[in-house]
């Protein structure tokens, strides 16, 4: 009798089992009307990557057709370079070299502070760089103190200092000696000018200084020269007619006068004056000092010479390692510090209109 409620209680044990089936997953939310779900589902767990796909080439050639990690992830190059030493390479130098046809630009030194990073010599150890990824080589050579941004919307590599670190102090700048360009004012000069009447000059002596008549005395009138008002600056006269004056006066006059002359001007007593020989303007001097870079010189120099200065190419620059000073005009300057860079990796083109005070900076094709 127990061994045949066992054997029933079993049999109903496995049929309760049988009967209970597994409930499928249904979506979290459904507004369809008709939820009958498609079987078999093919995305169970979701979408999940095939293996990669090949292409056969030839009879036991099987190509994959998916990129590799560097075509994928641009950072990931590889990079394999031996910086010539014959250069003379700085960093930017160096990552201008690495970048080249990496599909990224390097930001322009004006940025931030990168600027010192750019000028610094490229260590020894790092004339030669890789095999290694682009990303390692941009931060290799950057360093420890600076980190590395990358916009991919521009495909721009810069840097930023990190957290810890102080910037130099700044290098002091040498002051741009502007040069006097108008004649010192003569004295008694402006009251001349703005008189409308003749003025008469008195008999001069040959060598003979120019000061005031003491006596309080006329001049001789047997022998006036008008000479026309002027208006635009001081009154002057030619050699030749100087001469004359003084010979006809010297003529004319009964005895040697003794008496020094001065300028007399009509409705005015006689005042002493200084004649100045015009002296010629100071020549303009041009500095640049070390640690700033070619651009950042030329854009100041512009500036105070009040040209507008077009820079075509914003990674074309190079740094000023050591302090450079030009006489002369603007132009005399521009036409002396560029041919410095002409055995550079790339050289310049320079051209301007002096009419227009614009000067064009662009890059050499070789």
């Amino acid at each position: 009798m127990t061994r045949h409620f066992i054997t029933l209680s079993l049999l109903a044990l496995i049929v309760s089992c049988a009967d209970q089936t597994p409930q499928a997953h249904k979506p979290a939310f459904d507004s369809s009307r008709n939820p009958d779900m498609l079987t078999p589902d093919l995305y169970p767990s979701g979408a999940v990557p095939e293996k990669d796909p090949v292409v056969r080439y030839g009879r036991y050639t099987l190509v994959s057709t998916l990129p590799d990690s560097g075509q994928r992830d641009l950072m990931a190059q590889i990079i394999d370079v031996s910086i010539p030493a014959n250069m003379h390479p700085n960093v930017r130098d160096a990552m201008q070299y690495v970048v080249d046809r990496s599909g990224y630009t390097l930001c322009s030194a004006d940025i931030g502070h990168v600027g010192i990073l750019y000028s610094r010599p490229l260590p020894a150890a790092q004339y030669k760089l890789g095999p290694m990824t682009l990303r390692n080589t941009l931060q290799v050579l950057a360093g420890p103190a600076w980190q590395v941004k990358v916009d991919e919307v521009n495909r721009q590599v810069c840097y930023a200092l990190r957290p810890g670190y102080q910037l130099p102090d700044p290098p002091q700048l040498a002051k741009t000696q502007v040069a006097l360009t108008n004649t010192l004012p003569v004295p008694g000069a402006a009251a001349a000018s703005s008189s409308s009447s003749a003025v008469v000059i008195a008999a001069v002596p040959p060598q003979a200084p120019i000061t005031a008549n003491t006596s309080g005395s006329a001049p001789p009138k047997s022998a006036p020269i008008p000479v026309a008002p002027a208006k635009d600056g001081p009154i002057t006269l030619s050699t030749a007619q100087a001469v004359a004056a003084s010979s006809t006066l010297k003529n004319n006059s009964p005895t040697p006068s003794t008496t020094k002359p001065a300028t007399v001007i009509p409705g005015q007593p006689p005042t002493t004056a200084k004649v100045a020989e015009a002296s010629k303007p100071l020549p303009q001097t041009w500095t640049a000092s070390s640690g700033s870079t070619l651009r950042q010189t030329v854009e100041s120099w512009a500036t105070t010479a009040n040209w507008k200065l077009i820079w075509k190419v914003d990674d074309l620059d190079y740094p000023i390692d050591a302090p450079l000073r030009f006489e002369g005009s603007f132009e005399e300057a521009i036409k002396e510090i560029f041919p410095l860079y002409d055995s550079a990796p790339r050289s310049f083109v320079v051209d301007g209109s002096s009419s227009q005070r614009l000067i064009y900076i662009a890059e050499r094709k070789l």
